[in-house]
């Protein structure tokens, strides 16, 4: 069953979710970071529908296929198959006002939606355009909160659990929804996932817990997680003048970029 997954959000202020949505926008190269701009710009588009066309504004097949292709470059070739009509009809009845299943329900190819589109999809197109607050389906983010993607059913417990998870996580951190993904992603997508499970990676772990991290939430494991920080803090202190002078480079009000570099050696 995907709702016995526990979802933890591995950040514990509104500082870090910042310096990693900062990283996931330094990291990107300026062809995807002028992709993101025109698919979140359609947002407008559907806005405006809203006033003039329809009352709930819809997603017409262009539109679609640019976001489609901002998501996974083999997407287009699928949903293009679409009847002309289908995509705006299927979108703007989605865009209704109503239950958060519903919503995704009404875009997904198996459910009678869009062809070519799942879950996934579904969720960025509520994601980036409808008016309420849904989060992405992205195995970068599950990940992230400490949920397999490998051994989740996209079915209707698990979507109310994941809305109901991030919109609380986002109110409580006072950022947007996007905000929120943008960090969990690129949380997941660096490596810091993988390393703090492995515990492989002494110098990210250290820098995390200097940095003020909550390593008890991170591993879910505070003994294990303080006593081998402390340890490797005590086997490193015959080197404490260049820690405190890799610590001073790198304090808490610098970017994301240089956490890249310094940290996760440029990934």
């Amino acid at each position: 069953m995907s709702t016995q997954q526990e979802m933890r959000l591995p950040f514990t202020t509104k500082k870090e979710i910042l310096d990693w949505e900062a990283y996931y926008k330094e990291s990107q190269n300026q062809t995807r970071q002028e992709l993101e701009a025109s698919v979140i710009g359609f947002r407008k588009n559907v806005l405006d529908r809203q006033k003039s066309k329809t009352p709930n504004g819809y997603l017409p097949k262009s539109e679609l296929l640019e976001m489609a292709k901002w998501k996974d470059h083999r997407l287009p070739s699928k949903i293009k198959n679409n009847p002309p009509g289908r995509i705006e009809d299927v979108t703007a009845e989605a865009f209704r006002p109503g239950d958060d299943w519903a919503k995704l329900k009404k875009l997904i190819g198996e459910y009678g939606g869009l062809y070519g589109v799942g879950a996934p999809v579904a969720s960025v197109i509520l994601h980036l355009y409808d008016r309420g607050d849904y989060p992405l389906i992205d195995k970068h983010a599950l990940r992230s909160i400490g949920i397999d993607n490998r051994e989740v059913n996209y079915d209707e417990p698990f979507w109310r659990k994941y809305v109901k998870f991030c919109c609380t996580e986002a109110k409580q951190y006072d950022v947007s929804m996007r905000t929120l993904d943008r960090a969990l992603y690129k949380y997941s997508e660096s490596g810091a996932v993988l390393a703090l499970q492995n515990m492989a990676d002494e110098t990210l772990f250290l820098e995390l817990k200097r940095r003020g991290y909550n390593l008890s939430r991170l591993l879910n494991d505070e003994k294990t997680a303080e006593e081998k920080a402390e340890n490797w803090e005590n086997r490193n202190r015959r080197d404490a003048a260049d820690v405190k002078k890799n610590a001073d480079r790198s304090n808490l009000d610098q970017s994301l970029a240089e956490l890249k570099r310094d940290v996760l050696g440029g990934r």
